[in-house]
């Protein structure tokens, strides 16, 4: 079953009908017409799967079970492992809404309705019952070594510069150095006729080797190339050939003019065919520009199963340039290549120009992996053995610096010269070298790394092929449904390698119209699965296509760097001839590629935004950019198949190819399931096909709001998960108006109550600096009328200075001042006049301070804005305020007298401090007295309505002798510090101003 599998996939190109785990376009569960998450597999019965983890979760596996699902027959490109399937799905069983693989590709078709197009069933070919069964046999075939004939022209076109000297040393070179022990090899030449130079011989040692690539004559012929006869050539290497058995390669060299006629041909073909042989053709020299195929060699080379290759002619007066003797080398190496087991063969690691007259010096590095090592050998080619210099110098990947002075081997009949590394000495990783140039600005000196793959290596060896969609080689790019699609598979043993680096160089023969060479082209080939061509992601089959080639012939390289889990690595090979013909058209008929990886999901976090994510496609197929996205939604998924549904406003427009495009919807249909697809289209209106067709359905919302979680939600993906390749979450979606007026209600109001705040900031700045002025003048005037007061404690004599203050108090004339009732306080308050003034501000300013500690504040009943909290013991709606008698610095004290208080009651504070009388003026009624402190430090004329008052001497009224209250550690003198006292009674002194 597996087999038979394999075999329709490989044979009818259908492909796998269920889903596969980790896949966001192929998931292994999708989301059903009735809203239930089903197994997606095509399938003759609704399955029973019992996963152990949710369904919607894409790395969830299901395991269909024989015994809960008996009757399951179908299908076989989708369950081969269960014994009871062995049908295909056909019209009646196909589920074409299944995202699977197959449905893809085929557009929805079943497997049979693809196999029954196969010329394999056509005219009855399939008819029930007209089959039997028949005994299978199988052939086990054993290859044999290499079979070779080497034809070469040997007319006048090679007696020109050094194109025959090129041919004699590049054929001894491939025979002494390249083709491996057990080859066997023949040499023929031709001209009007053709003759054998050396019978098919096995190549066992070096005598032999030397013998055949001496057989060429030391001079070409004379005769005129128009003469030449190719057909007779390949007779007689055929004939060659079959000395021993049928089949081998001809590898035939011969100028660029060479072509046969339709009756030649046809004989050729034959020849071929019957004696299974493939024809292997090398153009060199290349004398003129191609014409377009007439039955040139070319396409009996590619028919035969062989590979053509291109050495453009680059004379320079007699001389010829190295590029023609290497690109000759380069040639037959890739020749045998494709005509011998490839392992047999050394992998070219290096292969670089490094042109004269530029530098004296030429640098350069290559990468050997641990898969290589034996017989490794670092080649330098040269036109003349004096454009060599002295200096060949390699650096193994630790810094060692290897000098090759006596390493080098030197052969001048062939130009070049080697330097071989012991396998020991091959260490894994990148190295460098130098060499010194010497070469003239006409010539070259050409650097080539090759080495052989460790027979007991550890790790496994990196292999590479190329292949393109023509298997003829010629490409009509009038046909724009068939255009030119290379292909690279890169292998690291059986396992593809993803993520390497493949560039596709595509060299245009031929000369510009000012006689300079071609620019090459350069195409990234990708592994991303988006078919056209690339069919499967991480499959290590690097493709692309390349459209809008000019009508010419094309030599195409491909080079690979990659890196295995253990290693890193680099690659080459060389694809041969393209053949481009057709008229370019006028006008772009080229479409958008087709987007294959659209996916939807549920955003985290949120009620209805969808996220969808897909790849740019392209303005023609996958390069460029196009101009616009149409999107249709419709609830029947056969809808958009026919064209219809509703048209989607708003999407982004196209990104550049290869891009990871995003864009979020506010989807506001709940609990229906809806289909949605897009295509783009280019600037000239070319429209891709639809794309792979995505499921949209939206939980309804909570009716009640949910405990905040610390966890992530589980997302509700349609066919898709997050973005792709881990970049990034979905952008931001598109908004209602009342959303963006909420939006920009809350920035407008921040940035309000920024400006206010920045304003108000602003204003009590300006006032402060205002008040600081004030209050440095009033200091001044203080200054003048400074109030000594001096407090003493019982056992401290007075200094002789205060002797009469000493001798007052003994005479009465300072009595105790005791406190009040509360009586006493509270209709003093309500007697006293406040303040007549509308703001509720007393005639003092806010400058003047309450002392708490080392921090001072504003007053409890003068202050303005944010007052500092006080914490009196008793509450402070009980104490007085000052009335309208409290006099300014320009009023008289009121002439009433102050009544000794009736009873006394103290406050629990901190200690007063000995510099000054530490009184505050809230606990003394107005009624009662002036208050205890001067009233210029905190004096503001702002406050009196412009009236500024000259500095009047204080008039004493009253001297009395205060009892100590305590307070919460204040001081009157906001500049001043509060030093600790001792808690007694004690005498002051106080003059009142």
């Amino acid at each position: 079953r597996l087999l038979a599998k394999e075999w329709l996939h490989y044979r009818y190109g259908v492909f796998e009908e269920i889903g596969w785990v980790e896949s966001p376009v192929h998931p292994a569960h999708y989301r059903a017409a009735d809203g239930q998450w089903t197994p997606n597999a095509c399938a003759n019965i609704p399955l029973e799967s019992e996963p152990s983890c949710h369904s919607q979760n894409h790395s969830c596996p299901f395991k269909i079970q024989q015994e809960a699902n008996p009757e399951l027959s179908k299908s076989l490109m989708a369950f081969p492992e269960v014994p009871s399937v062995q049908e295909l799905c056909d019209e009646g069983s196909h589920n074409r809404e299944a995202p699977t693989p197959h449905n893809l590709l085929c557009d929805g078709k079943s497997v049979w309705e693809v196999m029954r197009a196969s010329p394999d069933f056509q005219n009855n070919r399939n008819v029930e019952g007209g089959l039997r069964e028949n005994e299978v046999s199988f052939q086990y075939i054993r290859s044999h070594n290499p079979r070779m004939v080497l034809l070469v022209e040997n007319s006048n076109v090679m007696n020109v510069q050094k194109r025959w000297d090129f041919m004699r040393k590049a054929v001894r070179k491939f025979l002494t150095y390249d083709i491996p022990d057990g080859v066997s090899i023949g040499l023929v030449v031709f001209n009007s006729v053709a003759n054998t130079r050396y019978p098919l011989t096995v190549l066992t040692d070096g005598n032999t080797r030397e013998k055949v690539g001496s057989s060429l004559p030391r001079n070409p012929s004379r005769e005129d190339e128009h003469r030449r006869c190719v057909i007779c050539g390949i007779r007689e290497a055929v004939k060659v050939i079959n000395q021993d058995g049928l089949g081998g390669h001809i590898m035939l060299v011969t100028a660029g003019s060479a072509s046969l006629g339709d009756r030649e041909i046809s004989e050729a073909s034959q020849l071929l065919t019957d004696n299974h042989v493939a024809l292997h053709t090398i153009i060199y020299p290349l004398v003129e520009k191609y014409r377009a195929p007439d039955g040139s060699l070319d396409i009996l080379a590619t028919s035969s199963g062989g590979e053509t290759y291109v050495i453009p002619d680059e004379g320079i007066g007699a001389d010829s340039r190295l590029s023609m003797y290497y690109n000759l080398l380069d040639s037959f190496y890739y020749t045998l290549k494709s005509a011998s087991n490839q392992f047999s063969l050394p992998i070219k690691v290096l292969s670089v120009e490094h042109p004269g007259g530029r530098v004296p010096v030429s640098a350069g590095s290559f990468m050997m992996d641990p898969t290589l090592g034996p017989e490794t050998v670092f080649a330098v080619f040269y036109y003349d053995v004096t454009h060599v210099g002295n200096q060949i110098h390699l650096v193994n990947p630790h810094g060692m610096v290897i000098d090759t002075v006596n390493m080098q081997n030197e052969d001048g009949n062939i130009h070049m010269i080697t330097v071989r590394l012991a396998e020991a000495q091959v260490t894994p990783g990148l190295w460098h070298y130098k060499i010194e140039n010497r070469a003239d600005s006409h010539q070259a000196l050409y650097v080539q790394v090759t080495s052989r793959t460790r027979q007991q290596s550890k790790v496994p060896r990196v292999t590479l092929r190329t292949w393109t969609s023509h298997n003829l080689g010629v490409v009509n790019i009038s046909d724009i449904s068939r255009p030119l699609a290379l292909y690279a598979e890169v292998r690291a043993g059986l396992v593809g390698v993803e993520g390497a680096k493949v560039t596709a160089v595509l060299q245009r023969l031929g000369l510009t119209n000012n006689g300079s060479h071609h620019q090459p082209l350069e195409v990234v080939l990708y592994d991303n699965g988006l078919t056209g061509p690339d069919m499967v992601k991480g499959d290590g089959v690097y493709s692309r296509y390349v459209p809008r080639l000019a009508p010419s012939k094309y030599s195409i390289m491909v080079y690979v760097e990659g890196d295995t889990s253990r290693y890193s690595f680099v690659r080459q090979s060389k694809l041969g001839i393209v053949d481009v013909i057709g008229i370019s058209p006028v006008q772009d008929n080229l479409p958008p590629a087709r987007v294959v990886d659209l996916r939807a999901r549920l955003l985290p976090n949120t009620v209805n935004q969808l996220g969808f994510t897909w790849t740019a496609p392209g303005g023609d197929l996958d390069y460029g950019t196009a101009e616009r996205y149409v999107v249709m939604a419709s609830p029947k998924h056969q809808e958009l198949i026919e064209g219809g549904g509703t048209v989607i406003e708003g999407w982004p427009t196209p990104l550049s190819s290869q891009s990871i495009q995003q864009h979020t919807v506010l989807w506001n249909e709940y609990e229906t399931l809806s289909y949605l697809a897009l295509y783009a289209v280019d600037e000239n209106g070319n429209t891709a096909s639809l794309s792979n067709i995505v499921t949209v359905y939206v939980p309804a919302p909570p009716t009640t709001t949910a405990p905040p979680s610390t966890l992530a939600p589980t997302l509700s993906p349609a066919n898709a998960s997050s973005v792709r390749d881990g970049k990034g979450a979905p952008v931001l979606a598109t908004l209602e108006a009342h959303q963006l007026a909420v939006i920009f209600g809350c920035v407008g109001g921040f940035i309000l109550v920024l400006i206010l705040i920045v304003c108000y900031c602003a204003a009590r700045t300006r006032q402060q600096r205002k008040a600081d002025a004030s209050s440095k003048k009033n200091h001044d005037v203080q200054d003048a009328y400074n109030i000594n007061v001096t407090v003493a404690s019982k056992g401290v004599e007075f200094p002789e200075s205060k002797r009469d203050l000493k001798d007052g108090l003994k005479k009465g004339y300072i009595s105790p001042v005791e406190s009040w009732s509360a009586s006493q306080l509270l209709s003093t308050h309500q007697d006293g006049s406040m303040s007549g003034r509308s703001d509720n501000n007393s005639d003092h300013s806010s400058s003047t301070k309450k002392s708490y500690g080392e921090s001072s504040e504003s007053n409890e009943y003068y202050r303005e804005a944010n007052p500092y909290p006080y914490q009196h013991v008793g509450h402070p709606e009980q104490y007085p305020v000052p009335s309208d008698g409290y006099p300014t610095p320009t009023e008289s004290y009121p002439g009433d007298t102050y009544p000794p208080p009736s009873e006394a009651r103290s406050y629990m504070s901190s200690q007063p401090s000995d510099s000054f009388l530490s009184v505050s003026c809230d606990l003394l009624p107005s009624s009662h007295g002036p208050p205890a402190y001067a009233a210029y430090p905190a004096y503001d004329a702002s406050l009196r309505s412009g009236k500024m008052p000259p500095p009047i001497p204080p008039k004493p009224k009253v001297l009395y002798t205060p009892e100590p209250y305590l307070y919460d550690n204040q001081s009157l003198d906001p500049h001043s510090s509060t030093p600790s006292v001792t808690s007694e009674k004690r005498i002051r002194n106080v003059t009142m101003v």
